[in-house]
């Protein structure tokens, strides 16, 4: 299913989401959910040592994202607000997982995103809430560069080139399954910021579009047979 004005904004570090949430928010006078940077404990430790963090910061992720998306579909259901514009939806929470599994050094191990996304499928896909629309934005890796950069977090400031290229490629992917599920996807080419007049209008235009949802299930994890030291030995 999804929630009528619920509206996600993805794309890639330093695409420019956070912007288009608040003037996209304010123009439909719906309410801006923005993501949490200031407030995560372990985004300037994960930067300096991905290896190191970058399990927990994932699921500290979950953990928020999840808690944000249950209030606000609550909220939209109950009458209490119009919507919301949402600065990277959870859906997008496997991105980085599978993104740092894949890499060569396996940021992530097959350990720990296995167990990563049994807790995404036992948290998220209970749910099954998938935004009204979700806006894609889409630039070079370069200008994303150059965007973060000019915004100052001195985090950021480690985040190599080859890391922007590999989540450009999991994001294309990513918004490639969400269609394959049913979800309205608008892509904007986000080179140059477009007029948010502009955006409003296409955004009541693509709402409208008929869409017919799939339930977007993970393969089933193993039930433990095939593991001979969970079956019970015979009592003598």
């Amino acid at each position: 299913m999804f929630a009528e004005g619920y509206i996600g904004i993805a794309g890639i570090i330093g695409v420019g989401k956070s912007t288009l949430t608040m003037q996209l928010a304010k123009a439909l006078n719906f309410e801006p959910v923005l993501e949490e940077v200031g407030g995560n404990p372990y985004l300037e430790k994960y930067y300096a040592d991905m290896k190191k963090y970058g399990t927990i910061m994932q699921v500290w992720l979950l953990n928020h994202r999840f808690r944000q998306h249950r209030e606000f579909v609550s909220r939209i259901s109950l009458g209490k607000i119009r919507g919301v514009v949402q600065d990277r939806t959870i859906w997008e929470d496997t991105i980085f997982a599978r993104m740092l599994n894949q890499q060569a050094d396996q940021v992530i191990s097959d350990l720990d995103y296995n167990t990563y996304l049994d807790l995404f499928d036992n948290m998220v896909l209970r749910e099954m809430v998938f935004p009204q629309l979700l806006i894609f934005l889409d630039c070079s890796v370069k200008t994303a560069m150059q965007r973060i950069s000019a915004r100052g977090r001195k985090m950021e400031n480690a985040i190599p080139e080859e890391y922007l290229r590999n989540l450009q490629q999991n994001y294309y992917q990513f918004i490639d399954e969400m269609e394959s599920a049913g979800v309205r996807i608008l892509r904007l080419n986000w080179e140059t910021f477009h007029p948010i007049d502009e955006v409003v209008k296409l955004v009541h235009q693509y709402s409208l579009r008929p869409t017919s949802f799939t339930k977007w299930v993970r393969p089933l994890r193993k039930m433990g047979m095939e593991n001979e030291a969970n079956i019970p030995k015979p009592v003598k």
